[in-house]
Order: C-alpha cells, then structure tokens, then sequence
C-alpha cells in the first residue's frame, strides 16, 4: 500500500466519522497547516500519527492501511471451521472422482461404439468385394 493510498482512506475515515481537519490536526498535536500538507501528500505518515489518527478516529490501523476492515475472528472456532471446509473439500473430491470416472466410461462408449462402426465398414467393405468378384456388383 503507497502513502497516496494510506491518505485517501485516513480522509474517508475522517469524513465518514465527521471530523474537519482542525480537529484531526488538534488531536495530533500539528498544526492545520501540517495536517493539510499530510492530507494532500506533502508530508510522509509516521507511525506514531497513524496510531493517534486510528485511536482518535476509533477505527483499526489496518482500515486506515488497507482502506477496509479486516475480518473479526474473535469468538470463531478454527477447529470447528477446519472441519467444515475439511468435509466440503472431501465432498468435492468425491465428486470430482466420481466426474471423472463418469467421463470415462463415457470415452470407453465411444471407443466402442467407432470399434463396431469400424467393424460394420469392414463387413461391407468385404460383402462389396465378394460380390464384384462374382460378377453381381451392387
């Protein structure tokens, strides 16, 4: 994530929690000036400010960084979660094997069935024959 990035979503924040930059810069400790140098890219983010602007905004760093909420994980059960994708995952296996045997014997049909195609060409293929050498020609 670039600096531009990191701005753009500390100044959505900011309005979406309606705070004007005086008190974003009030809060920091900087002056007005200072925080619209930062806003507009003038000025790099240090850490510590995106500390203080994630408390004051109450927001996690991480949506200030990213521009979106992590997902919670408090109170999930990974055990829990890790058998059920677990028995999904053993569910489409089994169906993909069962897919593939199905295509299979599907191939093996029409291998079959261009075997007796190929055999039925050959008997008349060889009913032609015996019948031009008799003189009888179709």
């Amino acid at each position: 994530m670039d600096n531009a990035s990191i701005k753009k979503n500390i100044r959505k924040v900011r309005k979406s929690r309606k705070f004007t930059q005086e008190e974003m810069a009030h809060k920091l400790g900087i002056s007005l000036t200072a925080y619209r140098d930062f806003e507009k890219g003038g000025t790099s983010i240090l850490n510590g400010n995106l500390l203080k602007m994630a408390s004051f905004l109450e927001t996690p760093t991480e949506e200030l960084v990213l521009g979106y909420r992590p997902a919670q994980t408090e109170g999930v059960d990974i055990k829990k979660l890790q058998k059920e994708y677990s028995d999904k995952s053993n569910i489409l296996t089994k169906r993909i094997s069962d897919l593939e045997n199905l295509v299979r014997a599907k191939d093996q049909t029409i291998a079959d069935k261009d075997d007796i195609i190929a055999s039925k060409n050959e008997i008349i293929l060889m009913l032609k024959k015996m019948l031009a050498e008799k003189g009888e020609g179709i």
